[in-house]
């Protein structure tokens, strides 16, 4: 086997556009568990929704959420890592969001709230057994851990706000697209790339060991950390540019493919 870890976005990449995994995905990542391989599930979202895929992907290595900003325990899900947003930037990050009319998506101790209980939080918690809170000020969250912050809209719309950003005075905060609907903010202190690193040290391997593989803006430096870096035939030009490899789309079976040529 030419690589032991492999660290995997899931939306678009593992997952198919209807949320689910193919079985030639499952029996590839089996077969690469099988071979003596490490899958370390790399995912903007959180534990709670992720459980749901845990039985078809049966993680062997601690599991990195949050874009990074927390690392657990596949079991049980307790955190073995774990940074939360500085409170200014969450703050600061939610009342812009309001006032530009984005459905607002807040984690917290692993519960989900929303400025709105919309059709787009409908559509975030889909496929999941997330049930989102309504909150009805940025206030409920001062002196609580945030861990990230999503703002939801048109494409189009979210392309401005991610544009502003960089003039909105952010102080420890990295922000991501993740999905052309989606702008995720998490604390800058933590990537996928440094939460894998950390994983891989905790198995007692190395960047050399690792190959990553996504199709989001927010997995281009875990891809480029990584000793073979992957992206889908689905992602960006700019995520497919910063790979060593473009392997199929998630409806093509790009996983499953990568496992079979480029690791086993």
């Amino acid at each position: 086997m030419n690589y032991r870890i492999l660290a995997s976005d899931m939306d678009g990449t593992i997952l198919r556009d209807d949320k689910t995994i193919s079985e030639e995905t499952k029996e590839a990542l089996r077969a690469f568990r099988e071979a003596g391989g490490y899958l370390i599930v790399s995912s903007g979202r959180p534990y709670p929704a992720m459980t749901g895929y845990l039985k078809d992907l049966e993680p062997n290595a601690p599991m990195v959420t949050y874009n990074g900003a927390k690392i657990v325990d596949p079991g049980d899900g307790h955190a073995l890592f774990e940074v939360g947003m500085l409170e200014e930037d969450a703050i600061r990050i939610m009342r812009e969001g309001e006032k530009r009319g984005h459905t607002v998506i807040v984690w917290t101790d692993d519960v989900l709230y929303g400025n709105e209980l919309n059709e787009n939080m409908e559509i975030y918690v889909y496929g999941t057994d997330t049930i989102p809170i309504k909150y009805e000020s940025c206030d409920f969250f001062k002196g609580r851990s945030v861990t990230k912050i999503i703002l939801n809209d048109e494409p189009a719309k979210i392309a401005v706000t991610m544009k502003d950003m960089e003039t909105a005075g952010l102080k420890e905060t990295t922000w991501a697209t993740s999905g052309l609907e989606y702008l995720e903010f998490f604390s800058s202190k933590v990537s996928k790339a440094v939460s894998v690193d950390k994983v891989a040290k905790m198995l007692g391997l190395s960047k050399e060991d690792v190959v990553a593989v996504g199709d989001g803006r927010n997995d281009l430096e875990m891809i480029k950390y990584a000793a073979l870096g992957v992206a889908m035939k689905n992602a960006p030009e700019d995520v497919r540019d910063g790979a060593d490899w473009v392997t199929d789309s998630n409806e093509e079976d790009g996983v499953a493919k990568l496992i079979r040529s480029r690791i086993l």
